[in-house]
Order: C-alpha cells, then structure tokens, then sequence
C-alpha cells in the first residue's frame, strides 16, 4: 500500500511539473507575440493611416537633374544617405495647392533634421507661375525647394506620373519605398512618424502593389482601413 502511495504520489507531481512547464512555456510565448505584435503595430501604424498607394523595397528611384526656382541644380544621386520626399505637382491642380501649407510647415520641421531632403518637381514652363503660386498658397515665394520639369521628362517619363499631386518616399539606399497618390496632411505627426520610421529602416514589413497589401504589416492595414 504504501509503495502504491508513493508510485501514485510521484506520478501525480510529475503531472503537475509538466502542467507547470506547458503552462509557463505558453505563457512565454503568448508575451513574445504580444511583444511581437506590439512592435508590429508601432511600426505599421502610422504608414497604414496615411495609406500608400504603393509600398516595396526592390525598386531603385531613377536618378534624375533639374534645375530649382532657386537657381541651383538637384541631382537625386547626390542625396544618398537621406531619406527624400518626392512631391511632383503643377499649378493648375487644386488638391496640389491645398496640401501646400502642409508642405511648407513639413520643410519646415525637416529644416532641423539634415537626414531628410524635401523636393517638389513642378511641370509647368513658367518659373514666374510657379513662385506665383507658391506665394499665394503658402505667403512665401520659397517655402520649399522647388523644381522645374516642363516637359515632364522626368515626372512622367522616368517616374510614370500622370496625375498630381503625386509623393514618393526613397530611403537612404536609394531605393523607392512609398508612393502616395493624391494629397496627404504632410505637416501631421503620424506623416513624420513614418519618414522617421524609414530613415531609420524600421520601416512596416509590407509591400503594396496594385492595391493589394501583403506581408506581415497588411493585417494592420486591413483592420485599420478595412
């Protein structure tokens, strides 16, 4: 009897350390993947609410030189180990002139932070138009650097852009990572938090193409943006 107690005795605390070791394992990992997703949720958060028309890492951004209304020259290449905030726009699109304000306060905040460079490329032959425009929308004739693309070699010809406004996003690789079509509240906190989710190549792990969302991230985006 009493070696059947025993024997009965250990098998019954050998259930319990493996009830206790199954229960502590699930627990881990169930904190794991909460820490997971919590991370997830940080990073895809914000570029989910701006929603992207396009997201991916394998496309180089062609490389490209204009002239600005500043009179100087910008050449993309140069920019490299930047984050570069691509607006292409003309003066006789309305949404282009109403995220304006948004923009120059963006140029602005991106003044104090040399890791990031804000280019807008407008396709208009006038020069004088252009600053016209951007005084009147914005009440400075420099808010942001501007330049000029009349023949729209490189706005539709390397980049197929056709509508406006149009941004695109090239991390400090140079490589194309978001494109947005249409306007966007660029001035917003969640907008810098994804171009300083970016530069620090925290960037969401999703890509975008022909509006459909996959990878990791696009769950994210789905119960945001169902």
């Amino acid at each position: 009897m009493g070696v059947f107690f025993q024997s009965a005795t250990s098998n019954a605390f050998r259930i319990v350390q493996v009830a206790f070791i199954a229960i502590s394992a699930a627990l881990a990992y169930s904190y794991v993947a909460s820490a997971r997703d919590g991370e997830l949720r940080k990073s895809c958060t914000s570029l989910c609410t701006m929603a992207p028309d396009y997201a991916g890492e394998d496309r180089m951004a062609p490389d490209f030189e204009l002239t600005t209304t500043r009179g100087s020259r910008f050449r993309l290449a140069d920019q490299r180990g930047k984050t570069v905030l691509l607006v292409f726009w003309n003066t006789a699109c309305d949404a282009c002139k109403k995220q304006m304000p948004a923009l120059r306060q963006l140029a602005s905040t991106l003044s104090e932070e040399p890791r990031f460079q804000l280019l807008t490329v407008a396709v208009d032959e006038s020069a004088a138009e252009v600053v016209s425009v951007l005084e009147q929308h914005t009440g400075s004739k420099d808010p942001f650097a501007v330049a000029l693309d009349p023949d729209a070699k490189v706005v539709t010809g390397r980049y197929g852009t056709k509508m406006y406004p149009e941004t695109w996003l090239i991390d400090p690789a140079g490589k194309i990572r978001l494109r947005f079509d249409g306007p966007r509240d660029w001035s917003s906190p969640i907008a810098m938090d994804v171009l300083r989710g970016l530069s620090r190549d925290e960037s969401c792990p999703m890509t975008i193409e022909s509006m459909v969302a996959r990878g990791p991230g696009a769950r994210i985006c789905q119960e945001i943006m169902p």
